[in-house]
């Protein structure tokens, strides 16, 4: 089910989708839409619903169906667009972000997914350990913040403890729903916005 469109200073344009429908539904949906779902009926169901919600997100952020492409390092690109985007899934959430000038990544995760507690060293300095401690949303909101990163710098080689380095925020509670802070990847700065949505933290990668 389509959720809601979101728009960031800057241009940005997030469009998120719940992922509940099944996959005839959804092509279904795709099909009184116009978008082309034929070439997905191979792939398992998982990927079919994933790919159908992705195409009529881009539809709804475009007006019409487009065509989406990837380059050598699979990140997605608009078949003729002049535009930046990042696609993010988890089982539960489909999101897409637009930005016809800017630099972008996106990412989301369950906000109560434990295993970013086990690799924290893999992916946290020592500075971000100290100031993240032992907040679950905090390390949830990191992991997300580099990834969202990776995807804008479009390099998945980067090194996730000192390649990217996320300056220090304090997550609001109670009563949480958007935040902003900053980070650094080699000379480029971003500017990050977290939301929390469908018991997810969903980040937003601008580079200045």
């Amino acid at each position: 089910m389509f959720l809601e469109e979101m728009t960031y200073p800057g241009g940005t344009r997030v469009l998120a989708w719940r992922l509940e429908e099944d996959a005839q539904r959804l092509a279904m949906s795709c099909r009184r839409m116009g978008i082309a779902f034929e070439d997905l009926m191979d792939l398992p169901l998982k990927r079919q619903r994933e790919k159908s919600i992705e195409r009529l997100l881009l539809c709804r952020a475009f007006g019409q169906p487009v065509t989406l492409l990837h380059d050598e390092q699979g990140a997605p690109f608009v078949e003729d667009g002049q535009v930046n985007i990042s696609i993010t899934h988890t089982p539960r959430l489909v999101a897409l972000a637009v930005n016809e000038r800017e630099v972008i990544g996106l990412d989301a995760e369950q906000a109560d997914r434990q295993q970013v507690l086990t690799v924290r060293s893999k992916y946290l300095n020592a500075q971000e350990q100290a100031f993240i401690g032992h907040d679950m949303a905090a390390h949830v909101i990191a992991w997300t913040a580099k990834e969202a990163i990776i995807k804008a710098e479009r390099n998945s080689a980067l090194d996730w403890t000192h390649g990217i380095c996320v300056d220090p925020f304090v997550v609001a509670k109670p009563g949480f729903e958007e935040m902003t802070f900053t980070a650094c990847c080699g000379d480029n700065r971003y500017h990050l916005t977290t939301r929390y949505i469908e018991r997810h933290f969903m980040t937003l990668a601008v580079a200045h």
